[in-house]
């Protein structure tokens, strides 16, 4: 079976968008004891400072930054990984340079935050139609990038809030299914990790078909998949909302992404 047994993506105090003043490496290494982990992954957003066009917000979050949570807990049966949630715009801008992915066991990348118009999209961007295209060259020219991929995950593809003045359903379901075909073929051959999240799925309601039909085409064309919480309160910790996809999906253990 896909055990609902390790986290690869959340967040810790570092992040400026976590003010739960518990979300500490140490308390979230005992928490992945107790809940019988055996990987757990920290991923605090980043901006390189090498790499222009960080907003005010992200300024202060580089490697530097990150780095002051080292040396992570070691508990007993966990793997517990120092990695980072990064950002791409598109037109090559990544906001980790791929001589720095060395720094890091994991990184875990978004290719939707699309909520700031004129730095996350362009500001004519915004009914669904007009988002399933973005999203979809998005991932497209993401995966033109000279990184290495394998250590690499997509993070919430379908998560609610990232969508302005749509649903995040009514964008998955317009994307066009033989490009996303394409695009999640070329996601296995390069080894990319595709992110379950929670807190998205959670959210789903009434469109969870849509949300499942989108992730049977990446398993379809051969990804592996790894859970997540994206939490960054200790409240939000929980992969529960992930035991009903992950049957609904009929995953296995051989589809699994492993932190290399």
């Amino acid at each position: 079976m896909f055990a609902l047994n390790h986290d690869l993506h959340l967040h810790s105090t570092l992040s400026r968008c976590c003010h739960d003043e518990a979300m500490t490496p140490s308390f979230l290494a005992g928490y992945a004891q107790r809940s019988g982990y055996d990987v757990l992954c920290l991923t605090n957003h980043l901006w390189d400072r090498s790499v222009p066009g960080a907003t005010s917000w992200y300024a202060t979050q580089d490697i530097e930054h990150l780095q002051t949570a080292l040396p992570l807990p070691k508990p007993e049966g966990v793997r517990f990984c120092f990695g980072c949630e990064v950002e791409f715009f598109g037109k090559g801008r990544l906001s980790l340079l791929p001589e720095h992915f060395a720094c890091f066991d994991f990184v875990a990348v978004s290719i939707n935050h699309m909520y700031k118009p004129s730095v996350a999209r362009p500001p004519e961007v915004e009914t669904a139609p007009d988002m399933a295209e973005l999203f979809t060259s998005r991932a497209e020219a993401f995966l033109e990038l000279p990184i290495p991929m394998f250590k690499c995950g997509l993070a919430h593809l379908n998560t609610q809030h990232l969508y302005p003045d749509t649903c995040s359903a009514d964008v998955l379901r317009l994307c066009d299914v033989s490009r996303w075909r394409r695009i999640f073929a070329r996601i296995a051959q390069a080894g990319i990790g595709v992110e379950l999240n929670a807190t998205a799925f959670a959210c789903a309601g009434d469109r969870m078909e849509d949300h499942l039909s989108f992730f049977t085409l990446a398993k379809e064309e051969g990804c592996r998949f790894y859970c997540a919480s994206d939490a960054h309160t200790v409240q939000a910790l929980s992969l529960a909302p992930l035991a009903s996809v992950v049957q609904a999906l009929g995953l296995t253990r051989e589809q699994r992404y492993w932190i290399p």
